[in-house]
């Protein structure tokens, strides 16, 4: 959708057609609906203070997370070097 969006403007602007903020605000509506998407004509369901504490719990989520799969694969390193090890030299 940004590729729409930019190869439209890329077009206003070789035709040197002036656009407006309304005009673009326009455009934007128009390849969202053309797209199948919905137009958010409000300010939304959630308060600030709960999207706020949503995406404090979902970040705790994915720290958590990441620190599982960091450790996975320090622990992937360390069985590597002791194979390493392990191996006669020849």
């Amino acid at each position: 959708m940004v590729e729409q969006y930019l190869a439209f403007a890329e077009t206003m602007a070789q035709q040197r057609t002036p656009m407006y903020m309304a005009n673009w605000i326009q455009r934007l509506d128009s390849i969202l609906q053309l797209n199948g998407r919905e137009l958010l004509t409000h300010a939304g369901k959630i308060s600030h203070e709960k999207a706020l504490k949503k995406s404090g719990e979902e970040f705790e989520k994915y720290k958590i997370a990441q620190k599982t799969i960091e450790k996975e694969q320090s622990l992937k390193e360390i069985e590597e070097d002791i194979k390493k090890l392990k191996k006669p030299k020849q």
